[in-house]
């Protein structure tokens, strides 16, 4: 879970980075001619942490806030294995990211950076099934818990198009690596409310929470792969190559 806000964080970079032009002036603009254009981007988006908070740029323009983060539903399948939805989640902690590590390659019109998150605390609704180990855990209803230091490299790979005699820019692959060194969580209702069980189950999973989230990291780099690739286009299409890095 804490990756999926990590991933969200990232989408929100995206949209940041990808709509200079059309931003308020709070964004500092990093010019494409910049000697140190991977700082002067870091910087920008650094200072840019409590607006992202409320999401409330100026009177005319806002994102997504990240207090809560509001995420849609993640569906993973890997077969009998695993099988799980997640849905009406609230992630409280996002803004508190660190990115480092920034690579903006212009020429090749590619984006590579880390992003940490120290605590995430999470809330929503489940549907589970997997095995873990010799045990069978399924069940559906309120999810919570907290993740520690969650971390994801990401690379983002773009492309050029022509619009209008204009040039823009679009998401064409975006590949995301996830770690997680710790979670706790507690999944209500497991094995149909039986409250002995539930507990049970709830025990074995967080004493067995880097299996559990063994599970989930490929489901969810798969899943949020697609889904901020799809937001990234849709902001991208709203700001020219000039909009995004103007000239000096």
């Amino acid at each position: 879970m804490k990756s999926i806000t990590a991933l969200l964080v990232l989408g929100v970079l995206l949209r940041i980075d990808s709509s200079y032009g059309k931003l308020p002036s709070a964004i500092r603009v990093c010019s494409r001619n910049d000697p140190d254009l991977n700082t002067c981007v870091t910087n920008s988006v650094i200072a840019l942490r409590p607006l992202l908070a409320s999401g409330k740029f100026s009177d005319d323009f806002s994102v997504p806030p990240l207090e809560p983060l509001a995420l849609s539903n993640i569906n993973m399948d890997q077969g009998q294995e695993f099988k799980a939805t997640f849905s009406r989640l609230l992630v409280d902690g996002p803004s508190q990211f660190q990115i480092d590590n920034l690579k903006v390659n212009l020429d090749k019109l590619t984006f590579d950076f880390n992003i940490y998150l120290p605590k995430l605390a999470f809330r929503g609704k489940y549907d589970l099934k997997m095995r873990l180990l010799l045990l069978n855990i399924a069940g559906s209803g309120d999810l919570k818990g907290v993740i520690e230091n969650a971390r994801a490299r990401v690379k983002l790979f773009n492309e050029k198009y022509e619009k209008d005699g204009q040039v823009y820019m679009r998401a064409k692959r975006l590949l995301v690596k996830i770690q997680i060194e710790k979670g706790q969580f507690d999944l209500k209702d497991l094995f149909n409310g039986d409250p002995v069980l539930s507990q049970v189950g709830n025990q074995f999973i967080n004493d067995n929470s880097r299996l559990f989230l063994d599970e989930l990291t490929p489901g969810l780099e798969r899943s949020l792969s697609e889904t901020f690739k799809n937001t990234a286009n849709e902001i991208l299409q709203l700001a020219t190559m000039d909009d995004i890095f103007p000239p000096a």
